[in-house]
């Protein structure tokens, strides 16, 4: 199939399913929410296609939010949204070997000619040599400059373990969520594998400099060993409590919140209010009596005081006008 222009990608259609196909400009590879057929915008179907199959579904959300805000069980979902996030996984073998040397300092104590005492810094330069010889596996997200509530905790979990990785099948997926939306890639196989490659010759870099106090060589070999599309479940949950509204980010595989925003309660408010005026009183009369009852010679004393006053102040009224602080599970 030739490539299409990008001013009409909006009118492309399913390679499997006929169905009309919502393409940005951006995307590069396109997951058809209908029938899960996955392909670049060429046509070319990809086959190393998996994901983390969602283990939550909507009617779970409202018991799980619930329960972890607790409350009494007053919150109430308002929205809840499951995105698939689509990440390039990369697998390659590294090699990077080092050169450099590290710096010695010893102080040592002498006697000089007169019979005194003296001391005198010795440096030594201590050559260092090594190397780094692993495989590696290296996430990618794949859509550039995302910004969605909770997605750099995403990433993390991701990076940590692939945890239960399966073919990517829709109907597993639809089973769970009916509607499910997934994120077109922004970035082809080769982008990615760029960042992964240029990420690990940093490591390498890093992890040479920590071991030596000047490198004066450094070279990596990098070679591919394999690659795959990896969709990861989000969701992505509004709820209200009382007139406020609050986020939560849920890792759609393990059910963990991965961060959420949680209401302050009066009596938190109240206390960092009390808090704030014992913060100015501190500032203001403990400055008056400090002055009073001792000598000038004491006004650093002063000063601290004035100082120890206005951060506990100032932090008191910023919480005490908070409605909300995140919490993860």
């Amino acid at each position: 199939m030739a490539t299409q222009p990008i001013e009409t990608m909006t009118a492309l259609k399913c390679q499997s399913c006929k169905a009309p196909l919502t393409v940005s400009p951006d995307d590069v590879v396109i997951v058809c929410g209908y029938c899960g057929f996955t392909s670049t915008v060429e046509g070319e179907k990809i086959e190393n296609h998996f994901v983390l199959e969602p283990t939550i579904d909507s009617g779970e959300i409202y018991d799980k939010i619930n329960e972890w805000v607790g409350r009494g069980g007053k919150a109430r979902v308002t929205e809840a949204h499951l995105r698939f996030v689509p990440f390039w996984v990369e697998s390659m073998h590294a090699y990077t070997s080092y050169q450099g040397y590290k710096k010695h300092t010893e102080t040592e104590y002498y006697t000089d000619s007169q019979g005194k005492r003296r001391s005198r810094t010795k440096i030594e330069y201590e050559p260092i040599q090594g190397h780094f010889d692993e495989n590696r596996s290296v996430n990618v997200l794949c859509r550039r400059g995302a910004t969605f509530y909770s997605l750099g905790e995403l990433d993390k979990a991701l990076h940590v373990t692939k945890r239960g990785i399966k073919p990517f099948d829709y109907n597993a997926i639809t089973a769970v969520e009916s509607k499910p939306l997934f994120l077109n890639s922004e970035l082809t196989d080769a982008d990615a594998y760029e960042i992964a490659e240029t990420f690990v010759a940093q490591d390498h870099r890093g992890r040479a400099d920590s071991r030596a106090t000047k490198i004066w060589d450094c070279h990596s070999r990098i070679n591919k060993t394999g690659s795959y599309l990896l969709h990861v479940p989000h969701w992505l949950v509004r709820y209200q409590f009382g007139s406020e509204t609050y986020r939560v980010g849920i890792d759609g595989h393990t059910k963990k919140i991965l961060k959420g925003e949680v209401p302050i309660s009066g009596s938190f408010r109240g206390a960092m209010f009390i808090l704030s005026i014992i913060g100015f009183l501190i500032g203001t009369v403990g400055t008056y009596f400090v002055a009073q009852l001792l000598s000038p010679d004491y006004t650093f004393l002063s000063a601290v005081c004035i100082v120890i006053g206005l951060i506990l102040g100032v932090y008191g009224t910023q919480q005490s006008f908070k409605i909300s602080t995140e919490k993860r599970e």
